[in-house]
């Protein structure tokens, strides 16, 4: 049961973080604006959110130019809750093959995850980690309504 301000537990997070919502994570464009996108994510053993990306994807310049990012997590039906994780992105270009099918098969069940990774070809890709220790979170105390 979230608190009076509607924070999650720990455990809360940790099984909210399970479930497969997408994310949307947000870098600092060139322009100054924020550039969001819609991700998968993983939670790694160490608690960050790990995302994979293009190589050539607009998400990465800009955290390669400022790592700043902010990823948040929240499902679209009631009962609402989200979570909100902020800090500096470390990105990893080596030894990342096994997070193309974790990824997928994490989203869409395993053998359907195969078919769709062998379908989407090898295009070279990195790796955004984020480690917040302390994430602003939110659920719903009142998820009846």
């Amino acid at each position: 049961m979230p608190d009076a301000n509607g924070a999650m537990s720990p455990e809360e997070l940790s099984a909210f973080l399970d479930a497969t919502h997408l994310a949307i994570i947000a870098t600092n464009g060139t322009d100054g604006l924020p550039h969001s996108t819609p991700v998968w994510y993983l939670v790694e053993g160490d608690g960050a959110l790990a995302v994979i990306v293009l190589r050539d994807a607009v998400k990465l310049r800009n955290i390669e130019r400022d790592p700043r990012i902010s990823m948040t997590i929240a499902p679209e039906t009631r009962p609402y809750a989200f979570a909100r994780f902020r800090g500096r992105a470390e990105v990893l270009y080596e030894d990342i093959n096994d997070y193309p099918l974790a990824m997928a098969q994490r989203y869409m069940g395993d053998e359907p995850g195969r078919r769709w990774l062998e379908d989407q070809g090898q295009d070279p890709f990195a790796v955004i980690r984020l480690f917040d220790p302390s994430p602003h979170t939110w659920m719903d105390p009142n998820p009846g309504f």
